[in-house]
């Protein structure tokens, strides 16, 4: 946000659920996310809440229309699934950062995630050989 972000794009199982509260669950006194300063940022910069094309078949046809990639400008043809991909990586984290402070837990968790998006970038090219062998066989 502070270089300028104009619009967030959120990708949610339940998004069309999860977007109704989101302010007071970034707010909430007891665990704030958020200051009030990065809140008004947040307010400031356009949020698209859309829900991933392999969830969104399970939800009411309201949602298809209102959180669809597919009727949404500038996304492309996104899926949207793909956020869940660093999932399996972190979960052998859960024994490690349960019993961290919240601090400590969110810098680990934020390492891992970075780790795992870096290495995915550096080896998408493996991952596009791999597709080109196969197509082949």
């Amino acid at each position: 946000m502070k270089s300028g972000l104009k619009r967030v794009v959120v990708s949610y199982d339940v998004a069309c659920k999860y977007n109704i509260n989101f302010e007071h669950r970034i707010t909430h006194p007891d665990w704030p996310l958020v200051t009030a300063r990065k809140l008004r940022r947040i307010k400031n910069a356009r949020v698209d809440w859309l829900v991933p094309k392999f969830h969104l078949a399970a939800h009411i046809d309201g949602c298809a229309d209102k959180y669809s990639f597919n009727w949404t400008k500038n996304v492309g043809r996104t899926c949207g699934e793909n956020v869940e991909s660093n999932w399996s990586s972190l979960n052998g984290l859960a024994t490690s950062v349960r019993e961290m402070g919240f601090g400590n837990r969110r810098d680990a968790i934020t390492d891992a995630m970075l780790h795992h998006n870096w290495w995915k970038n550096t080896n998408e090219s493996e991952f596009v050989h791999c597709l080109k062998y196969i197509s082949r066989v």
